[in-house]
């Protein structure tokens, strides 16, 4: 074998070797675990500090919204406090919704059928921006009703 040969086989185990023991070196068992170093991403919910009434009128097949503005991230609740009118009983039920303005309407992303009461009957988280609250007859009123919606958000 000439020394050309012998120094190129050297040469191919020497590398062979070293690429052993660096793949042998990669696969070892740490025994401490890292986690990756990242912030989170969860928007803080804020509560209620801002509370507005929205007092107005439904006509019979009608609705109507009242838009507000929600400052920071969080918590919007939405009351239906009152129902009356002339001809319209106390416990009447209307539609009630929380969205957003769409042209001359609000697109309510949530919506309940409901007697008016003190309880929270909408309640949902909501980013910074222009909201609303929509109230509607739900086929049921024989004469304009007035209402007092509470909305409460930050």
């Amino acid at each position: 074998m000439t020394t050309a040969c012998r120094w190129l086989r050297t040469l191919t185990t020497i590398v062979a070797l070293a690429g052993t023991a660096c793949a042998a070196a990669g696969c070892g068992d740490s025994s401490t675990a890292t986690s990756p170093s990242s912030t989170s991403t969860t928007p803080t919910v804020a509560t209620p500090t801002t509370t507005e009434i929205f007092a107005g009128r439904v006509d019979v097949n009608g609705s109507t919204f009242y838009s507000f503005t929600v400052v920071e991230n969080g918590t919007v609740n939405a009351t239906l406090a009152e129902v009356g009118g002339a001809g319209v009983p106390s416990t009447v039920w209307l539609g009630l919704g929380l969205g957003t303005p769409s042209g001359e309407d609000c697109s309510a992303s949530a919506s309940v059928n409901t007697a008016p009461g003190t309880a929270v009957h909408l309640t949902g988280t909501y980013a910074p921006g222009v909201h609303c609250v929509r109230v509607w007859d739900i086929g049921n009123l024989a004469a304009v009703a007035a209402f007092n919606v509470t909305i409460a958000h930050p």
